[in-house]
C-alpha cells in the first residue's frame, strides 16, 4: 500500500527486484490511478477492506506479506484487523515503514494539512513527495488525492481496546526521516502480540522506494544488519 497522495504505480517496478517465485501485488486505493473514476474512502478502516478484498482475490496461495508505507502501513496494520475479524487468511508478516504507531499523528502533516496548494505543493517537494516530472501547474489532480489521503488519516484513530494482531511486526524507518521518531517506533509493539522488529536504513521520508531488494530480503527471510528486536 502507498503513501498519501500515491498509487500502485510507486510498486510496479518492484517485481524486478524480487525472486520469480514471489509475485509483488501493488494495491490501488479508490481514487487514484486504474481505479480513479471511483469515490475515494472517507474512513480508514473502510478503505482497508476494499483492499483486503483485492489482495484475497489475487492471491494464489496461503503464504503472503503486506506491506505499507506511511498512510500505507495504517492500511496494511487495519487490513491484517480485518482478515483477523473476518477468519480470513493472514500475512506471516506485517511490514510496516515510515510510519510511528498507529495511535500518533505526524506533526508535519498536521502542520501542512491546511496550508493554499501553492504552499502544500512547496512543503511536499521539499521532502521528496512530489511524483518526478510533476510542475505545479500539472498538479491539481495530485493534490486533491493527498488532501483526500490526509483527510482520512488524520480522522483516524485505532479502535478501542487496541486490536493486537498476532502477525509479527517488521518497522523499517529512514534514518533521516524527521516524519518518524526512534523512541516511538518500538511503540508497535502495542499492536501485536507477535514479536516486533525496527531498522533502520538510509534516507529520508521517501526511503522505502530505493530499497526493494531489501525489502526483497526480508519477505525471502534473508537476515541483514542494523536490526534491533523489541
Amino acid at each position: 500500500m502507498p503513501h498519501a497522495g500515491g498509487s500502485a504505480g510507486v510498486f510496479r517496478p518492484w517485481q524486478r527486484s524480487f525472486p520469480g517465485d514471489i509475485e509483488v501485488i501493488p494495491l490501488e486505493p479508490a481514487g487514484r490511478g486504474v481505479r480513479r473514476g471511483e469515490e475515494f474512502a472517507t474512513e480508514l478502516p473502510a478503505a482497508a477492506a476494499d483492499l483486503s478484498t483485492t489482495l484475497l482475490d489475487r492471491l494464489e496461495g496461503d503464504d503472503f506479506v503486506i506491506l505499507g508505507h506511511c498512510m500505507g502501513a495504517l492500511l496494511a496494520y487495519e487490513m491484517v484487523c480485518h482478515l483477523e475479524r473476518h477468519m480470513l487468511k493472514t500475512p506471516r508478516m506485517l511490514i510496516v515503514s515510515g510510519r510511528n504507531p498507529p495511535h500518533l499523528q505526524t506533526a508535519w502533516g498536521k502542520r501542512v494539512a491546511g496550508l493554499p496548494d501553492d504552499e502544500l505543493f512547496a512543503e511536499l517537494s521539499s521532502v521528496g513527495g512530489v511524483p518526478k516530472g510533476l510542475s505545479r501547474a500539472m498538479a491539481e489532480g495530485f493534490l486533491h488525492i493527498i488532501r483526500n489521503d490526509q483527510r482520512m488519516v488524520h480522522g483516524y484513530t485505532p479502535s478501542q481496546p487496541v486490536h493486537r494482531i498476532a502477525t509479527p511486526v517488521h518497522v523499517l524507518a529512514g534514518r533521516e526521516d524527521e516524519m518518524t521518531q526512534s523512541d516511538q517506533l518500538p511503540g508497535w509493539s502495542d499492536y501485536t502480540t507477535g514479536t516486533v522488529e525496527v531498522e533502520y536504513l538510509a534516507g529520508g521520508h521517501y526511503f522505502l522506494y530505493d530499497w526493494p531488494e531489501h525489502v526483497a530480503s526480508r519477505v525471502t527471510g534473508s537476515t541483514a544488519p542494523g536490526v534491533a528486536t523489541v
